[in-house]
């Protein structure tokens, strides 16, 4: 049971630092003060070494002996092949979800992507455009899919607060041509609906970090 309760600390505190890199808040190259975060959570230096690790293998942290663990540096580049990665296997997931979903679930998503267009909040616009996404993952039936998207959309930067209103009415359109072949059954048209959807929401993710100076650290330390 301890065990368990610490990867649950450490799990924590990954998503505590995580959130803090992804928005802005942890700049590339600054060292993690450990014992301020640690403090923060209240919780020992323990979670917070092992949350270390796994956002190094995230590639969100370099941990570098003896000096300490260091927020990596990011390029547009590396968002946008994120963003593509992340838009391959959820094509896959949805390509697999075609043959497995009835009219009943597709009706469903028609629902969530309608109350998706009609609602102005941000929050509830991040709720509804998830539960489209989350409803096609598992549907696809397949664990090793759902357990590498879960993997990708960790480290993802989707900064939903700071999207602009071109971004919803991109989103609703994609999602249309994504239940157009949901409707028709048509597995690559899926496929490619869901791969394209991604990729042009990872532009206007690009986008708008450009506009918040999420890569000007890394631009600095580019042309140092």
């Amino acid at each position: 049971m301890r065990s368990r309760r610490r990867r649950n600390l450490a799990e924590d505190a990954a998503e505590h630092i995580r959130s803090a890199i992804l928005c802005g808040d942890l700049k590339p190259g600054e060292r993690i003060d450990q014992d301020a975060i640690a403090e923060h959570l209240g919780v020992s230096r323990l979670p917070v070494r092992e949350a270390l690790i796994s956002l190094d293998q995230e590639g969100l942290i370099n941990n570098v002996p003896r000096r300490g663990a260091y927020v990596a540096s990011f390029s547009r580049e590396d968002v946008v092949d994120h963003y593509q990665l992340f838009g391959q296997v959820a094509g896959l997931a949805a390509a697999r979800a075609v043959l497995r979903m009835d009219e009943a679930d597709v009706a469903q998503l028609v629902e969530l992507n309608r109350r998706l267009s009609h609602t102005k909040d941000v929050v509830e616009q991040e709720r509804l455009n998830h539960e489209f996404h989350r409803t096609i993952n598992r549907a696809c039936a397949s664990q090793r899919i759902q357990s590498m998207l879960g993997l990708l959309s960790r480290s993802l930067p989707m900064p939903y607060d700071k999207l602009p209103p071109e971004w919803l009415a991109d989103a609703e359109q994609q999602h249309s041509d994504i239940l157009d072949a949901f409707a028709r059954r048509d597995t690559l048209a899926a496929q490619r609906s869901m791969e394209q959807h991604i990729s042009a929401s990872g532009r206007h993710a690009v986008d708008v970090l450009d506009r918040l100076g999420f890569f000007a650290a890394s631009d600095e330390q580019a042309s140092a």
